[in-house]
């Protein structure tokens, strides 16, 4: 099977798109309830943002590259903004204080599963001399096995899954990608009291 072109960069974050815009739908029917207030769209920015100082890296003028991984055919995620794999997404970049950040998308053939393609481009990211850390956001229920084993294979990289779930040891880290979802969404610390 061919491996996702992917650009490298000092940071690489792969997204399962599908998964995380399930988990943002989630997130705000629950939420919403819970706190009494309607969210709106996971702010896209902002979480990746979140995403970065959880793994550890600091302000600094770093360059990030971040692949969206989406059923063929698929036009958006309802849930993030900016959400439009083809207009908003791919091909595009923004700047903040955690330096630039590259989007793009990629269609999953239907010739692959989800877990496959996401295994796929961890390893081809895993095989980049430039890549210091790879953070994998995925639906580790479905397929986390197929991910640990990948990241337990050589590299000079430092791979971070974010889950909802806890994962066996390995070679690899682990945060829980619920408090990244909970900011990118405006929810407020106070507000779960």
């Amino acid at each position: 099977m061919e491996q996702p072109k992917l650009q490298w960069s000092e940071y690489v974050v792969l997204v399962d798109a599908t998964f995380l815009d399930s988990l943002v739908l989630d997130f705000v029917k629950n939420f919403s309830a819970m706190i009494g207030r309607q969210l709106g769209k996971l702010d896209l920015c902002h979480w990746l943002d979140c995403l970065l100082l959880d793994s550890g890296i600091t302000e600094g003028e770093h360059n990030t590259f971040v692949a969206f991984l989406h059923p063929l055919g698929a036009k958006r995620m309802s849930a993030v903004n900016p959400g439009d794999f083809k207009e908003e997404l791919d091909g595009k970049a923004f700047s903040d204080n955690l330096g630039e950040f590259t989007l793009a998308s990629f269609p999953i053939e239907k010739v692959t599963t989800r877990g496959e393609f996401l295994a796929d481009a961890l390893k081809a990211a895993m095989e980049s001399e430039s890549t210091k850390k790879i953070l994998v956001v995925g639906d580790m229920q479905e397929y986390a096995d197929l991910l640990c084993e990948t990241a337990s294979g050589e590299s000079k990289s430092e791979v971070t899954f974010f889950t909802m779930a806890n994962l066996p040891a390995g070679k690899f880290k682990h945060q829980i990608l619920g408090y990244s979802v909970m900011s990118g969404l405006g929810i407020r610390g106070e507000e779960l009291r």
